[in-house]
C-alpha cells in the first residue's frame, strides 16, 4: 500500500514539474503586466522656476502612439512655496528602443502658448529626465549624437 502511494505521488509530482517546465513562460508574461518588467519607459518632467505668479501649467509627454498629462495646479497647498515640481510620466508595456523619440510640451493657462522639447532614448537602464524651466522654456541642450548643438 504504502509503495502504490509513493508511486502516485511520485508521478504527480513529476507531472507537476513537467507543467511548469514547459511553461515557464507563463510565469514570465504574467511579471511583465504588472508594469514592473522590463517593457516600462518613464519620463521625469521638471517645471523649474515656480514662482506665485505662475498659472495652472499642462504637461504633455508622447511617446510613440501613447500620451499621457498631469495639470500642476498652482493653487494646490501641497506644492505651495516649491520652485520646482517633478512628475513621472509611466508608459507600461511600452518598448522604446534606444534612440527612439520622445516629446514633452507645457502648456501655461496664462498664454496658451506651447513650449516642447523634443528627447531620444538613452542607451542607459534609466528613466528620461527633461527639466523644463518656466522663465526661458528648456533646460535640456538638444544635441545630436555627436554632443553637438542641433542647430534647427
Amino acid at each position: 500500500m504504502k509503495s502504490i502511494f509513493s508511486m502516485y505521488t511520485f508521478i504527480v509530482v513529476s507531472l507537476i514539474v513537467a507543467f511548469f517546465t514547459a511553461n515557464g513562460n507563463l510565469v514570465n508574461d504574467a511579471r511583465g503586466e504588472t508594469g514592473v518588467g522590463k517593457d516600462v519607459f518613464k519620463v521625469v518632467v521638471s517645471l523649474i522656476d515656480i514662482t506665485n505668479s505662475t498659472k495652472d501649467i499642462t504637461t504633455i509627454v508622447n511617446v510613440k502612439d501613447q500620451t499621457k498629462v498631469k495639470v500642476f495646479n498652482a493653487e494646490n497647498p501641497e506644492t505651495e512655496g516649491q520652485d520646482t515640481i517633478s512628475y513621472t510620466m509611466t508608459f507600461p508595456d511600452l518598448a522604446v528602443d534606444d534612440g527612439e523619440p520622445y516629446t514633452v510640451c507645457i502648456v501655461s493657462s496664462e498664454n496658451f502658448e506651447i513650449d516642447c522639447s523634443e528627447g531620444n532614448n538613452s542607451p542607459l537602464n534609466r528613466p528620461e529626465f527633461v527639466d523644463i524651466s518656466l522663465s526661458g522654456g528648456s533646460t535640456n541642450e538638444d544635441q545630436n549624437q555627436d554632443g553637438n548643438e542641433d542647430n534647427d
